[in-house]
């Protein structure tokens, strides 16, 4: 078979494999440039240069995928490619794929910050919140003084409904980042979560007022006043946000919240 030809059969691999892990995401026609990109990473043996690489970044999620599948399987044990690899994978809802090339990562580098928590995370999209724990318990033990981390682990702890500690992992993860409203978002979920809505509330607000306050924090406030009962106030703050119709049939969702059975489950999509 020649070079040509073998390219083209790991090509028509890599589009298998890639159509394999995105599911049910259908993809547009591949362009010129995501081409060159594939190209790229075909390459059976070197590695593509960080020119290709950098162009891969720019690309939409399915050629991603595609471009790092190929450069992790060239050498499995680099970590940049397994990194990517790994946060692509779930970025394109392949969680389960995610904490498998992450694991097999994180033997060769333990404790490390970003394929823990990506690890993490993929671990908790799939409710394993255990195998997320243990994972961030043994990156806490090298030392890592990264907020992120801390703010996962809280994150980890509410979802097996151990707010208390929780609330002191954020604690830390805002003594490392100061006024960081992603951080008072999860903290004032964490609030909701416990049954304290009302200092749930003056958490959010005070997220909500610092700039770079994404729309997740706007959400757990309106979370936060729904289970209240302030619907007009959820109405003002929503219609800012969301079309009427979603604010509309958002009601009769947060008065379901008003019942003191509220678990994670219910409410575990706007922490992150």
């Amino acid at each position: 078979m020649s070079f040509n030809s073998k390219s083209s059969v790991r090509l028509a691999a890599t589009v298998g494999l890639a159509a394999l892990l995105t599911g049910c995401i259908t993809a547009a026609p591949v362009t010129m440039q995501e081409m060159a990109v594939i190209n790229a990473a075909t390459n059976p043996i070197l590695p593509a240069s960080p020119e290709d690489r950098l162009l891969a970044e720019k690309q939409d999620l399915l050629t991603q995928a595609k471009f790092w599948a190929v450069e992790h399987e060239k050498n499995p044990n680099e970590y940049e490619a397994a990194l990517k690899y790994a946060r692509i994978l779930r970025a394109i809802g392949s969680s389960p794929r995610a904490t498998e090339i992450a694991s097999q990562a994180l033997t060769l580098k333990q404790g490390d910050v970003d394929l823990t928590l990506i690890y993490a995370q993929a671990s908790l999209d799939m409710g394993k919140a255990e195998d997320a724990a243990y994972a961030l318990a043994r990156a806490e033990a090298e030392g890592n003084g990264d907020w992120r981390l801390m703010s996962v682990i809280g994150v980890t702890l509410d979802t097996l409904d151990q707010h208390r500690n929780a609330q002191d992992y954020y604690r830390k993860a805002l003594a490392l980042s100061p006024n960081n409203p992603k951080i008072l978002s999860n903290l004032g979920l964490s609030y909701v979560l416990e049954g304290k809505p009302a200092l749930a509330e003056k958490t959010l607000r005070e997220a909500a007022a610092i700039p770079g306050a994404d729309s997740r924090v706007t959400q757990n406030l309106i979370l936060a006043l729904g289970v209240q009962g302030k619907f007009e106030e959820v109405d003002a703050i929503a219609t800012t946000d969301l079309p009427q119709a979603l604010v509309d049939s958002n009601r009769e969702y947060f008065r379901s919240l008003l019942n003191p059975s509220r678990s994670w489950d219910t409410l575990r999509g706007t922490q992150n």
